[in-house]
């Protein structure tokens, strides 16, 4: 599943003809890729697609979105064709990242090992825009964050969204991720342009489905050292960006709450807590990422869902900057 949106930049073209490429050294060759034209501005984006789809040693269909709904929306619509065409699993692949030369053999061996399996995920290499990997040290605080987080013990079962929403930030980004289409169709993603994807995982987690690492084949993620973060600048800087993150992530944690206790899974107390402590992690998250004032007020907000929880999970610190700035409120 492979959104592309083609603004006029010539590297997206390049970048996806890479990413293409890597699907064509795949070690098993049967695979289908479906390339979602998310209504590109861009003239002559249906011919390259065109040419390009019919140059690849493989299969590819090329289709095209009504309206610009952004990189979910687009592999909604793939979804729905890969099912229509009788395929079971799938594979998410963003237009600018690479898959790794056996990542079809992998997944399909681990998913026709593992009948049970619902969804599976990789680890990821950053590359910059040359294809070069990057020094850790140079990533943006938040992909440092993700970079030592998939180093974490991995998750695997079921029931791991409590861990997923309270302890990590991300397990995987969209690239990584592969999963059965009944699992796709059953929870779709939402309209949301940015941090869909997490606020999708939330709810595939949520929903019971069992996960699973396959070790060996990490995706290769894209991230420019020239003009940062493209998401980043696409909200409106990293404040926009940010408070997206919250509001999307939310709304997807709360319908993986509310999936949970209605499947018995969780009671609604355990369901608040989760969620206030996912409210302190990502506090700390966008404070890291820049945007302080947002990681206060998702502090405040925890405190004020469930004030028990919020004691015993934040920090000192993180209890006395709320209870300053609440101080601060009162004498306005």
């Amino acid at each position: 599943m492979i959104p592309y949106f083609d603004d006029g930049l010539v590297w997206r073209r390049e970048c996806l003809r890479l990413t293409l490429a890597s699907l064509e050294r795949q070690t098993d060759p049967d695979w289908h890729a479906y390339l979602v034209d998310d209504a590109s501005p861009a003239a002559g984006t249906e011919e390259f697609l065109a040419g390009l789809a019919a140059s690849v040693v493989g299969s590819v269909t090329v289709l095209r979105a009504p309206r610009n709904g952004g990189a979910g929306q687009a592999r909604n619509l793939a979804i729905e064709a890969a099912h229509r065409d009788g395929h079971a699993l799938l594979a998410y692949l963003d237009a600018d990242d690479l898959a790794h030369p056996r990542r079809v053999a992998a997944v399909r061996a681990l998913f026709a090992d593992r009948p049970e399996l619902d969804f599976a995920y990789s680890d990821i290499e950053f590359i910059d825009e040359n294809g070069r990997p990057w020094d850790p040290d140079w990533l943006l605080p938040g992909l440092r964050m993700l970079d030592e987080q998939q180093r974490l013990p991995k998750l695997r079962g079921r029931e791991r969204w409590i861990e997923q929403a309270v302890e990590r930030d991300n397990i995987a980004i969209p690239s990584a991720m592969n999963l059965r289409t009944a699992l796709a169709l059953r929870v779709p993603f939402p309209a949301a342009p940015f941090c869909e994807d997490v606020a999708t995982l939330f709810r595939y987690l949520g929903s019971g489905a069992a996960i699973d690492h396959v070790p060996g084949i990490p995706t290769g993620y894209r991230v420019p050292k020239e003009g940062g973060s493209a998401s980043r600048k696409q909200s409106g800087g990293v404040d926009a960006f940010n408070r997206m993150r919250c509001a999307n992530e939310r709304e997807g944690l709360e319908e993986a709450i509310a999936t949970a206790v209605a499947r018995g899974a969780a009671d609604e107390r355990t369901g608040r807590a989760v969620l206030c402590r996912y409210l302190i992690r990502i506090g700390r998250t966008v404070t890291a990422d820049g945007s302080p004032e947002l990681g206060r007020s998702q502090l405040r907000q925890a405190r004020e869902l469930d004030p028990g929880t919020f004691a015993e999970h934040a920090t000192a610190a993180e209890r006395g900057a709320v209870e300053v700035a609440q101080a601060g409120e009162a004498t306005r």
